[in-house]
């Protein structure tokens, strides 16, 4: 201001002298005080442009999570949920290792079995909240607990499958049938009445989808002594047995099923009729046959494959499948004992069929 007001009054000045400004701004006679302050002012700037990206990117991920969530709630009214089952579903969904979007909840039963799970994991629910579990599955259209399930866990069996039971360390086996499976607990309607007590360990046998057998123990909740109905608590322990080891084609062969006995060793009162052999393998075959047998009863098979009579084969039934068209009942059985002899048959003509493919009668 000095400067300029003596250029005003007409007076000589001399020029200014920078040298001051110059010798603080080179680097290598700078205190070490101008060069801490100016690098901290650096990384402060660096720091608030920082902080002003990452909370622009959470804001963009908040509003994109509250549009998924709308779209989701979108979805779930229209499927009838209310406002405390669209928050039992944001609970369950916050517990997924996936990053799969909120809707995908309500649209793929798979990823809702699988979140469901990890949620159940170490709860103690209770009554009501199983309760409006099953409600909230059936609003959303998933039927049953689909066998998309885990492997590991008997929600994965579906309503109406055909199991065997028997008690721990009993041998007698009984054929049931699942009538509804819960999510916390499934209801087995069994062919023939047991004496078995609330609490007890029950062995339970079932095929899932033709790719083995497996077993599980499961504990008896409740029986109701009028239908019968046996309530059971799910199991997360299975083990799987006896796979399927040998090479099965499909056939249509023609053979008597005889000397039939049941699980109990008893006489059937029908132990001979004709059947039709669908598929054949050297562990055993799946069959056509015109009255439905007991899973465990035993007997002989005799059938023609070409020109070769394969007699007195012995079987076990170890599941009943799908009725037939004609009004009939197919049987999956398996061989029991068979000698070498008629098994290598068996497998040279399984080999051949493979080869030529197509259905042998």
């Amino acid at each position: 201001m000095m400067h300029f007001a003596a250029i005003l009054a007409g007076t000589a000045v001399s020029a200014p002298d920078y040298s001051v400004f110059q010798r603080i701004m080179r680097v290598d006679e700078a205190s070490p005080a101008a060069v801490v302050g100016l690098g901290v002012a650096v990384l402060l700037l660096l720091l608030v442009v920082v902080a002003l990206e990452l909370w622009r990117q959470r804001r963009e991920l908040r509003e994109r999570v509250e549009q998924q969530w709308r779209v989701f709630e979108g979805l779930a009214s229209s499927r009838g949920l209310d406002e405390t089952d669209i928050a039992f579903l944001r609970e369950i969904h916050q517990g997924m290792d996936s990053l799969h979007s909120p809707d995908v909840l309500i649209r793929i039963p798979a990823v809702y079995d699988r979140a469901l799970e990890t949620w159940l994991s170490g709860r103690n629910l209770s009554t009501e909240d199983w309760g409006r579990l099953e409600r909230i599955r059936r609003l959303l259209g998933f039927k049953g607990l689909t066998g998309e399930t885990s492997l590991s866990h008997t929600r994965q069996m579906t309503d109406g499958q055909v199991v065997r039971l028997a008690p721990e360390g009993g041998d007698e086996w009984f054929s049931a049938r699942v009538i509804l499976n819960h999510e916390d607990r499934m209801e087995v309607l069994p062919d023939a009445p047991v004496r078995w007590s609330t609490g007890s360990e029950v062995r339970m046998a079932f095929s899932r989808q033709g790719d083995g057998e497996y077993k599980a123990h499961v504990g008896l909740i409740r029986r109701d002594p009028q239908s019968g109905t046996l309530v059971f608590g799910h199991s997360s322990k299975l083990s799987r047995q006896q796979l399927r080891m040998w090479v099965r084609v499909p056939v249509y062969l023609e053979g008597e099923m005889r000397d039939l006995v049941g699980p109990d060793g008893r006489e059937l009162e029908q132990r001979d009729f004709s059947v039709h052999l669908l598929d054949l393998s050297g562990g055993g075959t799946m069959a056509a046959i015109p009255v439905e047998l007991p899973v465990e009863c035993r007997g002989v098979l005799d059938f023609r494959i070409g020109d070769t009579m394969v007699e007195g084969v012995r079987f076990i039934l170890l599941r009943n499948g799908r009725p037939t068209k004609d009004g009939g009942h197919t049987c999956h059985l398996c061989w029991d004992g068979i000698e070498i002899p008629a098994q290598e048959r068996i497998m040279r003509f399984v080999f051949e069929r493979q080869r030529m493919g197509g259905t042998s009668r």
